[in-house]
């Protein structure tokens, strides 16, 4: 008999595929000219042999430091559960000359990183290492400073604010991302790895629907 955990994880499967309507399909011709900028949630689509379904989608706007000052560049979040597998993954896209996704890989903690010296890190050593572009260690993977920047985060018709630390191992391959969230009245942290996608093998199947 299947525990608990694994029938709710089928079950939850089962609802999203029944979502999943003929009039909603895109057509073969259709899907060359589409790309992850136009699932939405309820949608579908396939990445690298598995099927995706997008359970929300929301999104970060870049703000000045003081998040003050919205300057209209958004990076667009998909939570999306993969039914093969019944994993949630975050599929983040952008667009800045050309279309550029990620997904997420591993959720860490402060636990996780070191510094150059294998020295354990936290919260108050972030902006002395975006000041000095140092490097972050998790295991024995280099993450080199990228870049830091203030956004508003759009979920369900509110604002957060949230300050991004991003960081890319030698080979452009993995990143590594602190977000420290602040709407709630105090800091909260989230920390994850992330590699980049491919938008070509990306093929979406539903462009989703009430």
């Amino acid at each position: 008999m299947l525990d608990i955990a694994t029938q709710k994880s089928f079950q939850e499967r089962f609802l999203a595929v029944r979502t999943l309507k003929r009039e909603h399909l895109v057509s073969a011709r259709e899907k060359a000219s589409l790309s992850l900028r136009d699932a939405g949630s309820n949608s579908f689509f396939e990445y690298l042999g598995n099927t995706y379904f997008v359970k929300t989608q929301n999104k970060y706007e870049e703000t000045s430091d003081d998040f003050k000052t919205k300057k209209a560049y958004f990076i667009y979040e998909l939570t999306c559960l993969c039914l093969e597998t019944g994993k949630l993954f975050n599929f983040e896209w952008e667009f800045d000359d050309e279309l550029e996704i990620s997904m997420t890989l591993d959720r860490l903690s402060f636990r996780d990183l070191k510094d150059e010296k294998g020295e354990q890190i936290d919260e108050d050593d972030l902006d002395q290492i975006a000041d000095d572009k140092d490097v972050i260690l998790t295991g024995d993977e280099k993450f080199f400073y990228e870049d830091d920047w203030a956004s508003i985060y759009y979920r369900e018709g509110k604002e957060e604010k949230v300050y991004m630390y991003e960081f890319e191992n030698n080979a452009g391959t993995k990143f590594l991302t602190i977000e420290e969230w602040s709407g709630s009245g105090r800091e909260e942290y989230q920390i994850y790895t992330s590699s980049p996608v491919d938008p070509a093998l990306i093929s979406i199947i539903s462009k989703g629907g009430l």
